[in-house]
Parts: C-alpha cells; sequence; structure tokens
C-alpha cells in the first residue's frame, strides 16, 4: 500500500503545476492514496473553492489545512460542506469544517487527521492531543490506515507529537516550515514519519516567496507585500509504503516531482 503525501502549497502556480502533473506521479509510484497540504494554494490565505475542486479532480484524494486555512473567508463555506478539504483539528468547537474525514476509495478506507501545534505559531490553539485522541476513538473499526499531517514551526513538538500515536497511526508527516528534512524513518511501532514534507511552489525564492520583498520586509521592519518567487516549479513529496497485511510502514522515500 502506497500512501503519497506532498508538502504545503505556496502559490496558485504551485497548485496549476501539482495538478498537471499529480495524475502521471500517482500512476508512475502505484499510488494508492494520496494528501496534499494545501494552506497555503491562495498564496498566503487557505484554499480557495475553485483552487480545492482543481486538486482534487486531479489527484488529491485529501487537503489538509493549517495556520492560514481561516484566512479564505469565502471558502469557510466550503469547508463546512466538503469532508475532502480539512482545516486543523484543534480549532474550538464552531469553526466552520472538520478536522478529520474517513474517505473511503473503494479499495481502502483513510483516517485522515490535519492538526496543527502551538509553538511559535499564529493562531495558537489549543495542544492536538485531546481532539486527537477523540478522533481516532470516535472512528475505531471504520478505516483501515491512519494519516496524519501536523502543521506546526517546532520540529521538538512535531516530533513529540508524532511518538505519541507511535503504531496507532500509520503514516504521520508534518508541514508548514516548507523546507524538507533529512529524517525520513520508520518509528518502532511502525508508523512512517517525516518532519516536514517541503513544499510545492515556484523555485527561486525563499520558502516560495520572491527574495526582495522578503528582504525589504526583515530589514526595515515596514509593512510589506511578499511575492511569489519566479523559478520553475516543483514539488517536494514523500512516498511512505506500508505493509498490505500488518499496516506497518516498511520504507519511507522521498520524491522531488
Amino acid at each position: 500500500m502506497k500512501i503519497l503525501a506532498v508538502g504545503d502549497i505556496t502559490s496558485p502556480g504551485g497548485l496549476s503545476y501539482l495538478a498537471k502533473n499529480l495524475w502521471n506521479v500517482r500512476e508512475k509510484y502505484g499510488v494508492d492514496f494520496c494528501v496534499v497540504n494545501g494552506e497555503n494554494a491562495s498564496f498566503i490565505t487557505g484554499v480557495s473553492e475553485e483552487g480545492a475542486e482543481l486538486l482534487l479532480r486531479s489527484g488529491a484524494d485529501v487537503i489538509t489545512g493549517g495556520n492560514h486555512t481561516m484566512q479564505n473567508f469565502s471558502a469557510q463555506r466550503m469547508l463546512d460542506e466538503r469532508d475532502d478539504v480539512l482545516r486543523p483539528i484543534n480549532y474550538p468547537v464552531g469553526a466552520p469544517g472538520r478536522g478529520y474525514t474517513i474517505i473511503d476509495t473503494g479499495s481502502l478506507r483513510a483516517l485522515v487527521i490535519s492538526a496543527m501545534g502551538n509553538v511559535h505559531i499564529d493562531p495558537q490553539l489549543d495542544a492536538p492531543y485531546g481532539y486527537i485522541d477523540r478522533a481516532l476513538r470516535e472512528s475505531q473499526g471504520k478505516y483501515d490506515v491512519a494519516i496524519m499531517d501536523i502543521h506546526a514551526e517546532a520540529t521538538g513538538e512535531k516530533l513529540a507529537i508524532a511518538h505519541t500515536y507511535d503504531g496507532k497511526i500509520n503514516v504521520i508527516f508534518g508541514t508548514h516550515t516548507h523546507v524538507p528534512t533529512a529524517d525520513t524513518q520508520i518509528f518502532e511501532g511502525g508508523t512512517g514519519y517525516v518532519t516536514d514534507l517541503g513544499m510545492c511552489g515556484e523555485s527561486g525564492g525563499i520558502l516560495g516567496m520572491d527574495i526582495p520583498s522578503v528582504l525589504f520586509k526583515l530589514r526595515t521592519k515596514l509593512p510589506g507585500k511578499f511575492k511569489c518567487a519566479s523559478g520553475a516549479p516543483f514539488a517536494d513529496a514523500v512516498l511512505f509504503t506500508l505493509d498490505d497485511k500488518t499496516r506497518r510502514a516498511v520504507r519511507v522515500e522521498r520524491i522531488k516531482i
């Protein structure tokens, strides 16, 4: 069983590039299920309804969220209506949308959880542990494989959350920092893990952003508007291979799209 996870989409150009290439990547690697973090797809304001529909038509099974998800006010109705576009599970009660879902592809029932850390990140939500526990409890017996996106700034927090659910969630990956980490691994309990997937967007910039616009803001401390980088688009992804019978991870490998 092969699960593909694609890092944060940083721009509309990154979204378009991934949409053009994702089905080919799925066919090439024999992917059974694909999760994409889309929380910057509308350029630092979550994913639009049109963008989400394009991604889901183009090979994504679920879109996870993050700290910018709720900034796209026009998409909040979509979050309530769709079960394949998620926001972080640890938002307060009453927030639009849902933080976990079960998608039945016909051959696979996948529980997908979108969680957010609370260290050095805004908005600062509750710690996600209790919310994740509840999702696992409510979904017990209804899924074949569990997948979780931890959207967080601190690498230590991602690792702490991941180790908490080793053996309980089959695939765990981190998002948010846009830089691929070199720690693809399999935990003792059989969970496949990586601290950060990376990003999907234009190259040649700083985390997908135009270098001069980032430097202006950092050097002057004045308000400034970020611009997208202008290099060739790419996407960082990680492919998790699970044993069909035990559901334990047997391989975790990086892919550059």
